[in-house]
């Protein structure tokens, strides 16, 4: 599975949007991104297989939107983890809104399972079965079904993480107090915004990213769609509830996407967000999320420590 169109790129502006050609790892292949892109499936596919075959490990596979799509999501604790109770940590996968699923989103569960973690692992409709607009207010209509699972379930406290395209998503969180209520906001204490896009006006003419205009967008709605320019409202909940954001990019990405994530994250502080910025030294776009499988990575304590 390539997530990429895999011919060499003459245009640098597409390249600055296609993590694979940043990454240092894979160099003595003959196609090092195609290689960063199949060890990432290959590694993530590796990772959801030990967690299904987990006899002490329980998944619930739910359905928050739909009948027959990808509007499903899987919830892992351990058999030792009460299913009420227990904080909820929920992870939207990236794939640039058009690639991957929930099959290949696995690897940040483990770590998070022997800290006695509930994890919601969502799915949804990619481009171009949905436009990304489409895409968006199914993703709305999932964060209202998790807060209702949460209330269900008497959530002790919800995480958020979002990584790439997923990140963008999460995003939306902020900007739809209308989804939920503010007492179920208190609950929420941690989001992770990690190695996103979320300024879309320069993207979604590249025909590397959104070949055909999969995604649905044209000048006047991939502004309207971007993070980086909402006027976040009711701030204040998200203060009351001592919520923190954390935007994380990485070493080894371009630097339109280490300057988006910068930005975005000088876009929440300047809004009263309480955010903190941090970029993962000899991390790429796709190692930061494939070492959340080990517990002693960089990223895993730095997520622990984030937990706390």
């Amino acid at each position: 599975m390539s997530l990429y169109n895999q011919r060499d790129l003459n245009d640098d502006l597409n390249r600055e949007y296609l993590p694979s050609y940043h990454s240092s790892r894979f160099q003595n292949s003959n196609h090092p991104n195609q290689a960063v892109q199949e060890n990432f499936i290959q590694l993530t596919l590796q990772h959801e297989k030990e967690l299904t075959s987990d006899p002490g490990i329980v998944i619930q596979n739910l359905r928050y939107g739909g009948t027959d799509d990808r509007q499903v999501v899987d919830i892992f604790h351990l058999k030792t983890t009460p299913p009420t109770g227990s904080p909820l940590f929920v992870y939207i996968h990236g794939g640039y809104w058009q690639m991957l699923e929930k099959i290949h989103s696995c690897s940040i569960v483990g770590p998070l399972l022997r800290r006695n973690h509930r994890v919601a692992i969502m799915d949804y409709n990619i481009c171009p079965q949905v436009t990304l607009e489409e895409l968006i207010s199914e993703f709305k209509s999932f964060l209202a079904w998790i807060f209702d699972y949460a209330e269900k379930t008497q959530t002790s406290e919800i995480h958020f993480a979002g990584h790439s395209a997923g990140a963008h998503l999460l995003a939306i969180l902020l900007n739809v107090p209308h989804i939920t209520t503010p007492e179920r906001r208190l609950k929420v204490k941690r989001l992770f915004f990690i190695c996103g896009v979320y300024d879309l006006r320069e993207l979604w003419p590249l025909t590397e990213v959104n070949p055909n205009n999969i995604l649905g967008l044209n000048a006047t709605n991939s502004r309207a769609l971007s993070p980086m320019l909402w006027n976040y409202p009711e701030v204040s909940v998200w203060q009351a509830g001592d919520t923190h954001l954390y935007v994380l990019t990485a070493q080894h990405e371009s630097v339109t996407f280490i300057e988006q994530s910068r930005s975005f994250s000088e876009c929440l502080n300047k809004a009263g967000f309480s955010v903190t910025f941090k970029m993962f030294d000899n991390y790429d776009h796709f190692d930061i999320i494939e070492e959340t499988a080990k517990d002693d990575s960089n990223i895993s304590i730095y997520l622990q420590h984030a937990l706390l």
